[in-house]
Order: C-alpha cells, then sequence, then structure tokens
C-alpha cells in the first residue's frame, strides 16, 4: 500500500475515528485503527465493539492495501506533523512509513485481516434529518440523561421518528428534557434508546448545515450515514424506556415569562454562594413583576432580581441551580416560560413554541 494525502485532512479523520478506540481494554487488535486504500478514497475505521466510526478522504492511491496500526500512537504522530500538505503512507512488510515535508518514521503494523467484521445494517427502519437538526436535538437534551447505574435504560438518549417529527427525550429523574424537530420522510415508527456516549460523539461528527443524515435502526443497532462518514453504536436494549406522556403536568397555578439572557445571568449571579454546596440550591421567591433568585451557604447570601410578567399567584420554590442553568444555555430563544404546578414541579418552554419542553422537580428544604 502506498498513498499520499492531505495532512489537515487525515489528521481530522484520524481525530474523529480515535473516538471510538477503547478506553478499557477489549482486545488488543481493537486498539488498532483499520487503514484501507482503494480507488483513490483512505477509509479509516475504529472500534470498541460498542461504538465504530469510519470515516472516509480522498487520496492518491499509488497502490491499494489495507493494514491495522497503533490507534493511539498513529494518532499522536499524525496530529504533530499535520501542518504538512502531504503525507506519505507506504508499507513495506509489517511496517508503514510516514514520510512529509520534514519529518519520517516508521510503525509496525499488523494484518487487516486480523480486525473483527463490523456488520452494517441497512433495511426499512430508518429515517432522514438535517444534520443541524439532528445535532441541535442532541444538544437540547444530552445533559439530562442519566450518569449512574441505577436504571442503565435512563443512561440514554430516547428517540422516536413518527410522521414527519423526530423527538429526542432524556431524563434521570430528577428532570426531563424533550424536543422535536421536522424530518425529511415520512416515517411510521421508528424508536430506540441510543448510549449518550454514542449521540456525544455523533454530535461531535455533525454540521451545522443542510445535509442530510440517514438513521437506520436495526435490532440492537443503530447506523447513521454523513456524506464520507459512518457511525454505528449498540442501542440500549435492557428494560422499555419509561412512559413518560403522563408525566409532565398540563394544569399550573402560576406562568411566567422572562427574558432568557437576563434570567441566565441573574441565575448564574445569584447561584454563587451555593455553588461549592453539594445540592446547589436556588430560591426563587415570584411575585407579580420580579423574580428574586437567591442562594445560602455558610459563608454568606446572595440575591438577584430578575423583571418577569406574571399570570397566577405568587410562589416561592427552590431547585438545583445546575438543572435550571443548564436548560436555559440550551435555548437561544429571546423570551422563555416558566410553567409551575401545585407541587412546585416546573416546565420551562420557549414562548409561543412546542419545539422545546424541560421538567424540573423542585427540591424540598424542609
Amino acid at each position: 500500500m502506498k498513498i499520499i494525502v492531505n495532512g489537515l485532512e487525515i489528521n481530522e479523520a484520524v481525530s474523529k475515528v480515535s473516538k471510538a478506540l477503547p478506553v478499557k481494554e477489549v482486545l488488543p487488535v481493537l486498539d488498532c485503527i483499520k487503514i484501507v486504500a482503494e480507488n483513490d478514497k483512505l477509509t479509516l475505521l475504529a472500534s470498541d465493539r460498542d461504538l465504530t466510526i469510519e470515516k472516509t478522504i480522498d487520496a492518491s492511491v499509488l497502490i491499494s492495501g489495507s493494514v491495522l496500526v497503533p490507534g493511539r500512537l498513529f494518532g499522536e504522530y499524525i496530529r504533530n506533523i499535520a501542518g504538512d500538505s502531504e503525507v506519505i503512507l507506504e508499507i513495506k512488510d509489517d511496517r508503514m512509513f510516514i514520510t512529509s515535508s520534514r519529518s519520517e518514521c516508521y510503525i509496525t503494523c499488523r494484518d487487516a485481516s486480523e480486525y473483527p467484521d463490523i456488520e452494517e445494517i441497512g433495511g426499512d427502519k430508518s429515517f432522514n434529518v438535517t444534520e443541524s437538526n439532528l445535532k441541535d436535538i442532541i444538544g437540547k437534551v444530552i445533559f439530562s440523561v442519566a450518569t449512574d447505574e441505577t436504571r442503565p435504560i435512563l443512561k440514554g438518549i430516547y428517540l422516536e421518528a413518527k410522521g414527519y417529527t423526530l423527538s429526542a427525550v432524556a431524563t434521570d429523574g430528577y428532570r426531563f428534557a424533550m424536543c422535536k424537530k421536522p424530518l425529511e420522510n415520512q416515517v411510521e415508527l421508528v424508536n430506540a434508546t441510543v448510549p449518550s456516549r454514542s449521540m456525544n460523539e455523533l454530535a461531535k461528527l455533525l454540521g451545522d448545515g443542510e445535509e442530510v443524515a440517514t438513521v437506520y435502526i436495526e435490532k440492537n443497532n443503530m447506523m447513521v450515514t454523513l456524506p464520507g462518514t459512518k457511525l454505528m453504536t449498540r442501542l440500549l436494549t435492557n428494560g422499555q424506556y419509561i412512559k413518560y406522556d403522563n408525566l409532565i403536568p398540563t394544569e399550573f397555578v402560576t406562568t411566567l415569562t422572562v427574558n432568557r439572557a437576563d434570567f441566565e445571568k441573574s441565575l448564574a449571579i445569584a447561584s454563587i454562594m451555593s455553588r461549592g454546596e453539594k445540592s446547589n440550591l436556588v430560591l426563587l421567591d415570584i411575585e407579580e413583576y420580579s423574580m428574586k433568585i437567591s442562594s445560602t451557604s455558610e459563608y454568606g447570601l446572595a440575591k438577584e432580581d430578575v423583571a418577569i410578567s406574571l399570570n397566577g399567584k405568587d410562589i416561592k420554590c427552590t431547585y438545583n441551580s445546575k438543572y435550571l442553568n443548564d436548560c436555559i444555555k440550551a435555548l437561544s430563544a429571546e423570551t422563555i416560560k416558566m410553567d409551575f404546578a401545585r407541587n412546585l414541579s416546573c416546565i420551562i418552554t420557549i414562548n409561543n413554541s412546542d419545539e422545546v419542553l424541560y421538567f424540573i422537580l423542585p427540591v424540598s428544604i424542609f
């Protein structure tokens, strides 16, 4: 095998597929990146069996071939010579020689036939969505995914495609996030719970444009195809995702609207006092024209005032400030709406929109 490739392009490709290299030891061969060169294309692939990422870039292929190289060592070397316009990769016996305008080295490599087969999926269970919408829907819910092992199914994002709408849901039992985006095609029903790590890496691969991503779901696996990129992941199958239709309150005692940027700034200032505390509590004292946000700790008290428009009765309620802040930062709208149920659970939405919904439980301080 012998190829000539752009330094920046191969560095970007190696960086992206390296995210699928095993963190813990699985099989020694999986510590390698598989490289295939043919038809003036260079394909790189890495996998830990739960997550697989494949990237294909243009290259001048002088001699076709395939090989396995130590993933992290190869990635580090390529990163340090990425500024060179041309990088030559050549296989001689069991060595890969890497040459650029100012550097050269060789790395001991392995036969590509040693790498386990990675099965791609296809079929009718699929949907199309723009990269920007898929990236946005992930970003608006992923912070609500559970991080403990109590309920493993909650460690992923639940995706449901139906009609022309894609819904994403995440919850850790204390907060709930849901976002909806339009699909590019109509589907009957496609759903799956995808590990948060896989969704996080997928978001990094997605662009902000209108290119279309195709998502395939088959049994316990999902594959996402993008221009020049594929991501394959195992799904979470240990139990069914929670039935959330009846989880969200529909009757409220108080509703307010507030400028998102003002609320974010005031919350950040007021929560400084409790930031070192385990529960990060803030008290919202809501009256007709203002919302007083305060936090206390052994070191003192901090208080902020923010203007609001109120419909309903005055209330006082306490929340984890991080939960509030995560929701607000994920939104870009100028005005947000907050609805408070009788038990003081809070619904946060974009004013006059049903695209995003956040649900946060209150914290009892008594």
